[in-house]
């Protein structure tokens, strides 16, 4: 399988856009993952710009967005809400694949800022909740999306970092809820090492109809080859399902960062 490798700015080196590009261009990538930002519709051009100087493309946008789309609290999620559909417009833009998006890890993340839904058993357990609410939301989101023709892609997390949507499968059950062309799942192989039973049969169940894009890290969230994860198993799996979309490098360098980045690109076209 050829691989169309991208990976997360902030793994990039450079101050501008096209310095960065140029520096994934080099190291053997072909394309980066934007970080979202309230203004990126203002910069699109500039990033259009860079991509087209260097031939590095646009993978993705991961979002940076603000508030939070499960708060309790309605203002936080009408604003997470506008900066996903910001950022899918800039997506649609750059000829972006889609937003990438973990529901509930704001809030996971700061229980200081944002409440979670109430407990409205023997209604309503919090997840179940949650699940009625993401899916209304997700609707809305996915609309846009599916009008733009890019796609939000719903990231599972590890428990240590969101309470549920933790597996492949809780995004296909949106997915399914959903029932929208803007509305996929972005499957990342650290969180599935903690999460799934195997990274290669969770792909082969679940990638065929909801995976429409992948992060890459070992087993111990460092660039690929560092770890214990069968990348070669598992890019099997996506050869033999038909995958070809990018897959994105989030994860942490070793040593030296041009070096470990040039490395981890090699270390993965071997793979497949």
């Amino acid at each position: 399988m050829e691989l169309k490798l991208s990976a997360r700015e902030g793994m990039t080196m450079g101050e501008s856009y096209e310095e960065k590009m140029q520096f994934l261009v080099d190291a053997g990538y072909d394309a980066i993952e934007i970080t979202g930002r309230p203004d990126l519709l203002e910069v699109t051009g500039e990033i259009a710009d860079a991509s087209r100087k260097t031939g590095c493309a646009i993978s993705t946008i991961c979002s940076g967005g603000r508030g939070a789309l499960m708060a309790a609290e309605a203002d936080q999620r009408e604003i997470a809400v506008a900066d996903l559909k910001i950022f899918l417009t800039a997506a649609a833009e750059l000829g972006a694949n889609g937003v990438i998006y973990a529901p509930l890890i704001a809030v996971k993340m700061n229980p200081d800022q944002y409440t979670r839904l109430p407990d409205l058993r023997p209604w309503l357990s919090v997840e179940e909740a949650e699940m009625e609410l993401l899916t209304v939301l997700a609707r809305d989101i996915a609309e846009h999306a599916a009008g733009l023709g890019v796609s939000v892609l719903w990231e599972p997390l590890n428990r240590y970092e969101q309470w549920w949507f933790n597996r492949l499968e809780n995004g296909a059950d949106l997915c399914d809820r959903v029932d929208s062309d803007g509305c996929w799942v972005m499957a990342d192989f650290f969180h599935m090492s903690i999460e799934e039973d195997s990274i290669p049969e969770a792909l082969r169940e679940w990638g065929p109809d909801y995976v429409r894009h992948v992060h890459l890290a070992d087993s111990n969230r460092a660039t690929p080859g560092h770890g214990t994860t069968d990348f070669a198993a598992a890019f099997a799996v996506l050869d033999e399902i038909g995958y070809e979309g990018y897959m994105s490098l989030e994860c942490a360098t070793r040593g030296d960062r041009a070096e470990d980045m040039k490395r981890a690109a090699e270390f993965l076209r071997a793979q497949g």
